[in-house]
């Protein structure tokens, strides 16, 4: 009996810790996933012959892996400019941070099988292919987050001014590798933030377009971001973002929370080259009491920043 009794007893033992093994593996499991679109928005492009710039994407890898059930998506990225977004896709992720995202994009078809996959569409209505190579991948620059039980998206911002230059012939091309990495970045959505607002302009000289500048505070250097950088001769390649000042207002969104300076440039139209030149940087005051060489963004947050453009330094 006392070994009938031991034996019962190491029995409900042993189911006992089964069922709570059981019961900890789905605890454990539920909730390690969550659901992440994926959206493309635009800087502006600084060519004032330029449409529309259209991109195939065939595929986003995270890891090295492609998401699944991705469809193959051509868009205008000039139409997905001061906040506007494109959903492209999205997918379950394990929860966490993922830095390691690679963008592919269709050279040779469009998502309907037309030639070709990625191109400039000129004010004339030409189509300029701007790769050769059947495909391009480029590495995003920065991160996102998949959060458990949760959906959120990130963010591509794909500078087509800082990814696409003039080739000299009439066409286009993708800048360098590198370059590229540098002008496509991803954000997370919900931890961004946006700067706006209206511009007063008193200076005597015409302007065809003005374009304001955003960089991490401290980080311009006027001599050096004016003149062309790279193998691809881009010029303020190091600004986070860009935005076309229209109607007297402009809007920098998907900004990471920090610290941040903004330099609003002029250019005229060259009627040589058909190019916009850089005439120079605006004297710029503030009205509402901010530092523009200091401006402060939080996540899910808009600072006014009110500007009065004064004279332009060559």
């Amino acid at each position: 009996m006392a070994l009938k009794s031991s034996l019962n007893k190491a029995s409900i033992f042993i189911a006992l810790c089964l069922s709570f093994t059981f019961c900890k593996k789905d605890s454990t499991s539920t909730g390690s996933t969550g659901n992440v679109s994926y959206e493309m928005t635009d800087s502006p492009c600084d060519d004032p012959n330029v449409q529309g710039v259209f991109v195939t994407v065939v595929a986003v890898k995270v890891d090295g892996k492609a998401i699944s059930n991705f469809t193959k998506t051509t868009i205008d990225l000039a139409a997905y400019q001061r906040g506007s977004t494109k959903v492209i896709g999205s997918t379950d992720l394990q929860a966490g941070t993922y830095s390691n995202v690679t963008l592919v994009l269709d050279n040779t078809a469009d998502q309907t099988g037309a030639a070709p996959g990625c191109y400039i569409l000129t004010k004339s209505n030409e189509k300029k292919i701007i790769a050769a190579a059947a495909t391009t991948e480029i590495t995003l620059a920065g991160n996102f987050k998949s959060v458990a039980d949760q959906s959120s998206s990130a963010v591509i911002d794909f500078d087509i001014r800082k990814t696409i230059v003039y080739d000299g012939n009439s066409g286009y091309k993708f800048v360098t590798s590198g370059e590229l990495t540098s002008g496509v970045r991803i954000v997370q959505k919900s931890e961004s933030g946006t700067i706006a607002g209206s511009t007063s302009n008193t200076s005597t000289t015409a302007s065809d377009k003005i374009i304001v500048y955003t960089y991490k505070k401290g980080t311009y250097y006027k001599n050096t971001e004016m003149q062309g950088q790279g193998n691809s001769n881009v010029t303020f390649k190091n600004a986070v973002s860009s935005c076309a000042v229209v109607n007297n207002s402009y809007e920098l969104h998907f900004l990471e929370s920090g610290d941040y300076e903004l330099h609003f440039v002029s250019y005229k139209n060259n009627s040589n080259t058909g190019k916009l030149d850089i005439q120079g940087e605006f004297q710029a005051s503030i009205l509402s009491g901010l530092n523009l060489s200091a401006l402060s963004v939080t996540s899910n947050a808009t600072v006014n920043a009110n500007v009065t453009l004064g004279l332009i330094v060559p």
